[in-house]
């Protein structure tokens, strides 16, 4: 099962990350302009991820697997959209 959008507010990490991209919001600007990330929060390591990488759809991650994701280099500009773990 992929983990692929905030369900407080039913917005995929795709559009989240198109919104971002258009306007060039960082995580704090986007969960201004969406809520995302200000509800129940457990969207939030996923949605820093998407805009830190470009993947849209992640495998349900624990603590020590999102340290390792949000360290590691940025995704060039071609992983866009893709998925991990898929």
């Amino acid at each position: 099962m992929a983990v692929d959008r905030c369900t407080c507010h039913g917005v995929t990490f795709a559009r989240l990350k198109e919104i971002a991209d258009h306007c060039g919001y960082d995580f704090d600007q986007l969960a201004d302009q969406t809520g995302c990330g200000r509800g129940c929060g457990l969207c939030v390591p996923y949605v820093r991820l998407t805009l830190r990488h470009g993947t849209t759809a992640w495998p349900v991650l624990g603590a020590a697997e999102f340290r390792a994701l949000i360290s590691a280099p940025p995704q060039a500009p071609a992983g866009q959209g893709s998925t991990a773990g898929a």
